[in-house]
């Protein structure tokens, strides 16, 4: 993508999660927009591209977050390392098959920051947090990158964010 998408993006995210999808919360379960967002540009990009993305987003969450420094940035970039390895190989951006692979990696980002948490600190309820949070969790952004993802049927629109130059990936 281009460089002003991800200074827009990156400027952006923290305050559109919070003001706009705070309210749509269900049960305190809402939506994870930067996933979702990184999920779309790995299926763009590429997974080197989406890797790198990853790791800022999760960096910056993190640090808006005062959380971990660098759990979810690590995480994120694993997250777009996979979303742009399976960008290459999915031909229908659109399908409704990409709300099931937003879904399971919203859900393998869970359980593997879950199991983190547990060597940590241990003591982390495994099965009710699978349940009660990581799955509706999963679901909703599944969901949401769905409807995020059906401005990409216009071919016009893809090719305005992809960048004019050829580079190698992986």
């Amino acid at each position: 993508m281009k460089p002003r998408y991800y200074l827009a993006i990156f400027l952006l995210i923290i305050p559109v999660q919070a003001s706009l999808l705070s309210p749509l919360s269900l049960g305190g379960i809402g939506p994870d927009l930067a996933l979702a967002l990184l999920f779309v540009v790995g299926l763009l990009t590429g997974p080197r591209e989406a890797a790198l993305a990853g790791m800022a987003l999760g960096l910056l969450q993190d640090v808006s977050a005062a959380s971990l420094i660098g759990l979810t940035g690590f995480t994120r970039g694993f997250v777009g390392l996979g979303a742009g390895l399976l960008g290459r190989r999915m031909f229908d951006l659109t399908s409704p098959s990409t709300m099931l692979f937003l879904t399971s990696f919203s859900l393998a980002e869970g359980i593997f920051i879950a199991i983190l948490l547990q060597l940590f600190y241990g003591s982390v309820p495994f099965w009710n947090l699978l349940f009660t949070r990581l799955v509706p969790q999963a679901l909703y952004t599944g969901l949401l990158g769905y409807f995020l993802l059906q401005p990409f049927r216009n071919q016009k629109l893809v090719l305005a964010l992809k960048r004019r130059t050829i580079h190698r990936e992986l």
